[in-house]
């Protein structure tokens, strides 16, 4: 190259540089350990949305997923890998008519055979306890009077619990029969001092605002749900409107903006933790809130043994903590030159675990797509 050739020429001596001098003795070479292979990056709009899924902002993440895929965002090599993650959220969302649709195009686009429908949870409405002093309830299809029977057994574990989640991402619709009952069991909740929080508010917001109108003298609870919703998304222009509409419409005062503490977005408690088996260790439910100690039986299951599958078949969603607090056990593991592979992972799971480095440490293989 013609920059090599200038360097060439240039004389770099000094008077005397190239006499000969007396021989310095050798000086052993330090061996330099190979650098470790550079791990390709992904594409922003995986990692965003694997890490609003991590943090149980599941609509957020359908959204990021939907944008990059609809406007034609870079996406590379993990284009088939952002819409594995796609199919995974609608699983976990329940909505099976979006999922077969995307199935079609998947199949179109990238001809082979789309992953099939397998259901995260079964049947609508759930309860469950967790551990962390929180209660869980994750409310689907729809806010009606068919609502009551969870909500019992919601106050039976708020006994024992000291915050109670409600998820609504999976909300299709809702009455005034619906919104009745969940309005008497905030109010129960509050007298009881217990403190809730429901998981996207602004979802069931936008259902029960399409169905309200203003001077209309029905649905009461719907706009008094409709109010705590606002409150709980710490929308107050939102509130403000909504509160004169129902003011006008009942002929009463309206209500006022409570301002509420901010606090970060809580992810789902957790439903289930990490157990061992005979033939391994495994990771399933909503693994959250997780601490070192939670992992100490994968420890004791390597007991004289090299290599390890960790089965996560059925893990549904990990947060950022448990994710650290698992990623310092198989760090240590694999110092001690044990051999791991976490086995089973769902398309976003896999995602997720891999933007935290968990590839450095243990072989991540996901579920087909």
């Amino acid at each position: 190259m013609e920059d090599d050739d200038d360097l060439m020429s240039l004389d770099f001596t000094v008077p005397g540089a190239l006499d000969v001098q007396p021989e310095e003795p050798a000086v052993p070479e330090i061996p330099v350990p190979p650098a470790p292979p550079v791990r390709a990056s992904l594409p922003p709009a995986l990692e965003e949305a694997a890490a609003m899924y991590a943090a149980g902002q599941e609509l957020d993440a359908l959204r990021r997923l939907e944008a990059a895929i609809k406007s034609g965002e870079a996406l590379g090599d993990a284009a088939v890998r952002a819409w594995g993650c796609l199919f995974d959220l609608l699983q976990v969302l329940g909505r099976r008519p979006a999922f077969e649709a995307l199935a079609l195009t998947f199949a179109r686009r990238f001809e082979k055979s789309p992953p099939a429908w397998s259901p995260v949870v079964e049947g609508p409405h759930v309860a469950s306890e967790s551990s962390g002093g929180r209660a869980h309830v994750s409310l689907s299809g729809a806010l009606n009077a068919g609502i009551g029977e969870v909500l019992k057994q919601t106050m039976k574990l708020a006994a024992t619990s000291t915050i109670v989640r409600m998820d609504l991402a999976k909300l299709v619709d809702a009455d005034n029969d619906g919104a009745t009952l969940l309005m008497r069991a905030m109010a129960a909740l509050k007298r009881a001092k217990k403190e809730f929080v429901f998981g996207s508010p602004d979802h069931l917001a936008q259902i029960l605002a399409a169905k309200l109108v203003p001077g209309e003298r029905r649905h009461e609870s719907m706009w008094l749900l409709l109010l705590e919703l606002y409150q709980q998304a710490f929308r107050q222009d939102a509130f403000e409107e909504a509160a004169v509409n129902y003011a006008v419409t009942f002929e009463v005062s309206p209500p006022s903006w409570e301002a509420l503490p901010a606090r970060a977005e809580l992810p789902p408690p957790v439903s289930s933790s990490p157990a061992p088996k005979a033939e391994g260790f495994v990771l399933r439910g909503q693994l959250l809130d997780a601490t070192v100690a939670d992992f100490a039986p994968l420890e004791a299951a390597l007991a004289g043994r090299d290599e390890f599958d960790i089965d996560a078949h059925n893990l549904v969603r990990i947060d950022a903590g448990s994710a650290r607090q698992l990623l310092v056990v198989l760090s240590r593991l694999h110092a001690a030159g044990k051999k791991l592979r976490i086995i089973g992972l769902s398309t976003l799971v896999a995602v997720y675990l891999d933007t935290l480095g968990f590839a450095d440490v243990a072989e991540l293989r996901a579920r087909a797509i």
